[in-house]
């Protein structure tokens, strides 16, 4: 009986750890493993992210979808990310015209 009821408490004991476990860990959705060393065309590219930890990283999204992982030491990854973000503040600031105006219309920008 007694070793029933120990078996049963230990049974209980890593269900517990193992849903906490599952419950409190956050998986990345993107993990860069290596970094490219190819230049990406600033025009193909529609927006990035910059990862933090282990590897830091810049992952670039294409105008097609792909993800590109590249060193945020890099010149022309330095570059690409003053451009882009230019272009957004650019695109965020600018004011419609007066035939473009309308109080009833909400306009939302993606970038």
């Amino acid at each position: 009986m007694r070793l029933l009821i120990l078996a049963f408490l230990g049974i209980c004991c890593l269900a517990a750890d193992t849903v906490e476990g599952v419950g409190s860990e956050v998986l990345e959705k993107t993990i860069c493993v290596s970094l490219t060393t190819q230049r990406l065309p600033i025009k193909n590219i529609k927006t990035y992210t910059i990862k933090e930890g282990p590897m830091k990283a810049v992952i670039f999204i294409t105008r097609r979808g792909l993800k590109v992982c590249a060193d945020p030491q890099v010149e022309w990854v330095k570059k690409a990310v003053r451009t882009i973000k230019s272009t957004r503040r650019n695109v965020s600031q600018t004011k419609p015209t007066g035939a473009q105006q309308s109080s009833n219309t909400a306009v939302t920008l993606s970038g």
